[in-house]
C-alpha cells in the first residue's frame, strides 16, 4: 500500500533537486519512511527464492540481501561523509548499527512479550533456539567491541581544555575532553595492533555466521519445532512460505534493491540540514530514527505472532536481525573500507558499548526459562526507554 510513497520519493528527490517545493527535512522523512515497504517486498522475495532453492543458495541469499535495507543507507552515508570530509556519518552509523542491536534485542521481544501477554496469560518459546541465538549474540558482541576494549586498554588518554584549579604547575588540572588516542606516533598503535585486530574479527564473525546457519538449517533443524510464516527473518528459512516463482521473486529483488539505493542516496543526501541544525544529540537520532525505522515490519510482523501465541517466531525475528548486524553488517562495512577509504573504524563510544554489552545479558537473563508474560516483556521495554533517555541527553559525538 505504501509503494505510491516511494515512487512521490524519488520523483520529488530527483526532480526538485533545489529544494523549491520541499525541503530537506521533508526529503529525509519521505526517503526514510519509503524503506519500509521495500524492505517487505525485499523480506517477501528472499523468502520466496530460499524456500525454492537448495541449502546452500539460500544460505547464501540470505547472508547477501538479508541486511540489504541497512547496508544500502550505511554505504551511502560513509562515501558522503567521505567525500566531504566530515566524520560525523561514521558516528551516525556507529549509533544506528548500535539503535539496530539494542532494538531488535530489547524493544522487538518486549513488545511482544507486552501485547501477546494481554491476550495470553503466560506465554511460552523455544528456550533451545533462544539459547543459539543468545550464544551467537554473546559471540558477536565480544566480537565486534574487541577492537574498542583493546584501545581501551593500549591508547594514551589525550585531554584537552585542561584548566589548573590549584595554580599550581605541578598541581591538578580540571579537563572537559579527553579521549583515547590512537593515531598518536604516526598511528602506530592503528595500524600496528588495532587495524589487524579488526580484519581478523571482521573474517571470523561471518564464519561463525556460516557455521551457525549450517547447524540451524541443516544438522540440528529439529530444534526449530515452530511454525516459520510470511515475515522475513534473517537467517532462519526452514520452511518458508513460497509466494512468487524464482524468477518473479528475482526481479522483484533487483527492483526493490535499486529502489532502495536510491532511497537511500536521498536520505545521506538530505540529512546534512537535520544534523547540523538540530539540537537533539546525534547519537539520539541514530539509536532512534535511523536504525528503528527501517525495522518497522519486523516489529509488526512480531507483534502479529505474539497475539498468536507464537512467541518463539517474534524472539526470532528480532534475535536475527541483531546477529546479523554484528556478523554481517559491521564486518562488510569494516571490509568496505579496504576498497573505499572513509572515515569508519570499528572503535565505538563507550556508551555504545555499555549499552549493547548490558542489553544483551539482560535479554539472556530474561529468556533463560523458556516462559514470559508482560511485566518481563515491561522490562525490556522499559529499559530500552531508558537507553535511549540517556542518549537524548548525551552530547554529539566529539566534533560534530
Amino acid at each position: 500500500d505504501l509503494l505510491p510513497l516511494v515512487l512521490v520519493t524519488l520523483v520529488l528527490g530527483y526532480v526538485d533537486s533545489h529544494n523549491h517545493l520541499t525541503s530537506s527535512p521533508v526529503k529525509f522523512t519521505l526517503a526514510l519512511l519509503s524503506i519500509m515497504p521495500l524492505s517487505y517486498y525485499i523480506g517477501m522475495a528472499i523468502a520466496s527464492i530460499s524456500a525454492q532453492s537448495t541449502f546452500a543458495v539460500g544460505a547464501v541469499v540470505n547472508a547477501t540481501f538479508g541486511s540489504i535495507t541497512e547496508l544500502t543507507f550505511y554505504i551511502t552515508a560513509l562515501i558522503k561523509g567521505s567525500r566531504e570530509g566530515n566524520r560525523c556519518y561514521a558516528e551516525i552509523v556507529k549509533s544506528a548499527l548500535t539503535g539496530t542491536l539494542v532494538g531488535c534485542v530489547l524493544l522487538v521481544p518486549g513488545l511482544c512479550m507486552v501485547i501477546g501477554g494481554i491476550r495470553h496469560q503466560e506465554q511460552r518459546f523455544n528456550s533451545r533456539s533462544a539459547g543459539v541465538s543468545s550464544a551467537l549474540l554473546f559471540l558477536s558482541v565480544g566480537g565486534v567491541f574487541a577492537p574498542t576494549l583493546f584501545s581501551k586498554v593500549y591508547g594514551k588518554l589525550v585531554c584537552g581544555e585542561c584548566h589548573n584549579i590549584t595554580q599550581n604547575p605541578l598541581g591538578h588540572y580540571l579537563c572537559h575532553n579527553c579521549h583515547f588516542d590512537l593515531m598518536d606516533n604516526n598511528g602506530t598503535l592503528y595500524y600496528s595492533h588495532v587495524q589487524p585486530l579488526v580484519y581478523t574479527v571482521s573474517l571470523l564473525l561471518p564464519a561463525a555466521y556460516l557455521i551457525g546457519l549450517f547447524f540451524t538449517l541443516k544438522t540440528h533443524s529439529h530444534i526449530y519445532d515452530i511454525h516459520i510464516s510470511d515475515c522475513h527473518m534473517p537467517g532462519h528459512h526452514h520452511s518458508a512460505v513460497v509466494h512468487w516463482s524464482r524468477w518473479r521473486a528475482l526481479v522483484i529483488l533487483l527492483l526493490s534493491t535499486l529502489c532502495m539505493s536510491a532511497c537511500a542516496d536521498l536520505a545521506t543526501e538530505h540529512i546534512s540540514p537535520i544534523l547540523t541544525n538540530s539540537t537533539i544529540s546525534q547519537y539520539f537520532i541514530g539509536v532512534t530514527v535511523l536504525a528503528m525505522v527501517p525495522e518497522l515490519p519486523e516489529i509488526v510482523n512480531g507483534i502479529q505472532f505474539a497475539l498468536q501465541n507464537n512467541l518463539s517466531l517474534s524472539i526470532e525475528i528480532g534475535n536475527c536481525i541483531a546477529v546479523q548486524v554484528c556478523m554481517l553488517q559491521i564486518p562488510i562495512l569494516v571490509l568496505f573500507t579496504i576498497f573505499y577509504p572513509t572515515n569508519f573504524t570499528l572503535v565505538f563510544s563507550d556508551l555504545h558499548v555499555y549499552a549493547s554489552m548490558f542489553s544483551v545479558v539482560l535479554m539472556n537473563y530474561i529468556f533463560m526459562d523458556g516462559k514470559c508474560d508482560y511485566f518481563q516483556g515491561t522490562v525490556l521495554v522499559m529499559v530500552y526507554f531508558i537507553l535511549l533517555a540517556v542518549y537524548f541527553f548525551a552530547p554529539s559525538p566529539s566534533g560534530c
